[in-house]
């Protein structure tokens, strides 16, 4: 029973981080959105298309799942290789002259700090984060450390960093604990 709720945990993370993207695409800089809107998106594409934001977060759990663990160098070239087999995602300027820098030979944690002066201000880093909560879901110190470690690759920034801290996901999902099928927040 408890294997099944955290498998519906997960997946919905995974799914709804995904179709969460796929329908904000149409809107993505707008300053405000209201939910017919959405709606009317949702109703009328019969396919929705996931963006950079997706594609990235598939990279990240390609890569944990791969080395079983964080692996910045692999996430990197996971990255790197997703990037250049469909560069059409709605990648912004930043990852591609990141990417650029490290196919040259500079390392995946020095990169991005190189090209912005400090890093970048997005937000990136956060919207791909969600396989990571669900890998680490169990170990809150390591989760926010490899969430921290997987977000220098292309926000190097404090503030870009900041967004991402799984200690703003709700307790029930950075430190899971599940009793007779409720989230209860704490471990048994």
């Amino acid at each position: 029973m408890i294997k099944q709720v955290l498998k519906s945990k997960f997946l919905g993370a995974l799914i709804g981080t995904g179709i969460g993207d796929a329908l904000g695409a149409p809107f993505e800089g707008w300053s405000e959105v209201k939910l017919e809107k959405i709606e009317e998106v949702a109703e009328r594409r019969e396919v929705l298309t996931y963006t950079d934001d997706t594609h990235m977060m598939i990279g990240v759990a390609e890569s944990l799942i791969r080395t079983r663990g964080f692996d910045g160098e692999n996430m990197t070239q996971t990255f790197v290789k997703n990037y250049e087999l469909e560069p059409f995602r709605g990648y912004g300027p930043g990852p591609p002259r990141i990417f650029r820098l490290i196919r040259a030979g500079k390392a995946w944690d020095k990169a991005a700090q190189e090209l912005y002066h400090g890093g970048s201000y997005g937000n990136g880093s956060a919207m791909r984060v969600a396989p990571i909560g669900v890998f680490y879901y169990d170990n809150p110190e390591i989760l926010r450390e490899v969430a921290h470690k997987s977000s220098q690759i292309t926000h190097t920034h404090t503030l870009s960093r900041l967004s991402h801290l799984p200690s703003r996901l709700p307790p029930c999902f950075s430190s899971m604990s599940l009793h007779d099928g409720q989230c209860t927040g704490r471990k048994h």
